[in-house]
């Protein structure tokens, strides 16, 4: 039997729901209280309690009667008992240098809307919540409308600032006379809030407390006995630290975000390994295998003598599947996909490309990939519309094709190549030159003033190429932009060929040679 149908049986009642709101006003001069400071008092009374903001809390007390109220030889279940458990939220209040405003009643909105309305103690009878909200002024509702309702339904859908303005041109004046309007009136007015604020301005309940949890920590250390300096034993100890941890997310509905490794070594050395997880993971053998993996990659100077495993956590990650499309893997297959790839290839060859700030054509950066994407809102045709004006493409080689250009005072007259597939002829219309550089600030690279002058060693010989050799294009690999690259200058044309081909070339500056950047569709 439950212990509530034990009380029934006995003829008791469950107690009574009792909330109290403490709000710290702000007191001119003097500064604002340490934000965990209301924590610590609920903390002391019970361990149900929601925290607003950093200066209101509200606290579930029913029950505590028992203990203060009867110290003062009071009534168990009446207003004095309340009183006396408001008094000692205020002892505790002075006690730690400030003074609060508290408010009990029998619903939680009832001593929020109080706590904000009147200094010191207030005590509401159990069904007298509307009756001493009634006198209270309604722009109180301003102050509580970030802590009852989420702000997007605090305002009115035509831009009013807020919900107390669009009240006061009413010409009200207290909670009272918002609680008196008809409700059906008042929501074919505004909208489903206006009930909502109807029933803040009775007291009424609109939503159960939520408890604010304390902050977890989710770490794990081992000192060994003996040092370890391999793999295989290594496993065997992470397993041991993260198998608890596993089922304190689990419990909690978390997914590790990321996981911190450290290791002590024998020589008094810390060689510490960070892993920023794509997708909220719990599993045990996943978390080992990635460590494991990274710190292959990454193996430390000596033999181990202490580890420990601290995990960041996140909320779990929720996947249904559709019915009709194919299941896509798992966080943790994919997870360990990328750490085996990582491994073998190396973190920097691995990702999902992105854009970086410069003007370099194909340059760009590797970042971790992504498992979870935001779906559009609103997908793009696949179709152009019959009204957009056509569009030319440019689809630009991966790598420059190198190109015979015969050009006039700089300007090119007729194009080939001996690449196949690309087509030559004479120049029929030519668009240009423009002038594109970068990369001359990089460590290493040539200075703005020298690309002439590097022009004119590649042009003497086979000894200035190969002094310029390391400015061929391009320079590096597109994927491994942090390397040092050098400066780059380039004349680009646009070129319509007797063919009928259109092409982008360039010439290179920095080599004297020609190149074909791309097709005009």
């Amino acid at each position: 039997m439950s212990e509530g149908s034990r009380l029934q049986a006995s003829g008791s009642r469950l107690p009574s729901p009792c909330y109290a709101c403490v709000f710290l006003p702000p007191v001119t001069g003097q500064p604002a209280p340490e934000p965990g400071l209301l924590l610590e008092i609920a903390q002391g009374f019970s361990p149900r309690y929601e925290r607003h903001r950093d200066d209101l809390i509200s606290i579930d007390v029913r029950g505590l009667e028992r203990f203060i109220g009867s110290k003062a030889n009071l009534c168990c279940t009446g207003e004095p008992s309340m009183r006396a458990i408001g008094e000692e939220l205020l002892r505790a209040a002075e006690a730690n240098g400030v003074r609060a405003h508290v408010a009990l009643a029998r619903t939680r909105m009832a001593a929020l809307i109080l706590a904000h309305a009147r200094p010191g103690l207030t005590v509401v009878a159990p069904g007298e919540e509307a009756t001493t909200l009634a006198t209270v002024p309604i722009a109180v509702l301003t102050r509580i409308a970030g802590c009852v309702i989420p702000p997007r339904q605090t305002t009115r859908d035509d831009g009013s600032a807020d919900i107390a303005a669009l009240f006061t041109q009413w010409a009200l004046v207290t909670l009272g006379e918002l609680a008196a309007l008809p409700a059906d009136d008042l929501t074919a007015r505004i909208g489903r809030q206006g009930s909502v604020w109807q029933a803040i301005a009775r007291g009424e309940d609109i939503r159960p407390l939520v408890p604010t949890e304390p902050d977890e920590r989710f770490a794990g250390s081992l000192e060994l006995e003996w040092p370890i300096d391999g793999l295989e034993p290594l496993s065997f100890v992470l397993t041991r630290l993260l198998e608890p941890l596993s089922t304190q997310l689990e419990r909690r509905d978390r997914g590790a975000a990321a996981l911190h490794v450290t290791l002590d070594l024998v020589t008094r050395d810390v060689h510490a390994r960070h892993l920023e997880l794509p997708t909220p993971i719990r599993d045990v053998r996943t978390l080992r295998t990635l460590a494991l993996l990274d710190i292959e990659a990454h193996p430390p100077a000596a033999a181990i003598d202490r580890i420990t495993v601290v995990i960041d956590p996140t909320p779990g990650r929720i996947v249904q599947h559709t019915l009709f499309t194919r299941p896509l893997p798992t966080p943790e297959q994919l997870s360990t996909l990328l750490a085996r790839l990582g491994a073998v290839m190396g973190q920097d060859r691995i990702g999902a490309p992105a854009p970086i700030d410069t003007y370099r054509p194909g340059a760009f950066a590797m970042r971790a990939f992504a498992t979870e994407h935001r779906p559009q809102t609103q997908p793009q045709p696949l179709v152009p519309s019959s009204q957009s004006p056509a569009a030319s493409a440019l689809r630009r080689c991966r790598q420059p094709v190198p190109a015979r250009v015969i050009a006039k005072a700089g300007q090119p007259l007729r194009v080939t190549s001996d690449r196949r597939g690309y087509a030559g002829g004479s120049v029929v219309t030519a668009a240009g030159p423009w002038r594109t550089s970068g990369d001359w600030w990089a460590d290493g690279a040539e200075r703005a003033g020298e690309p002439s002058k590097a022009g004119e060693a590649g042009r003497a010989g086979e000894a200035g190429r190969e002094k310029h050799s390391a400015l061929s294009y391009p320079p590096h690999p597109p994927y491994l932009p942090h390397l040092t690259c050098s400066a780059w200058s380039r004349t680009e044309w646009d070129v319509a060929l007797s063919d009928g081909a259109v092409y982008r070339v360039f010439h290179d500056e920095l080599r004297d040679a020609w190149f074909i950047d791309g097709i005009f569709d």
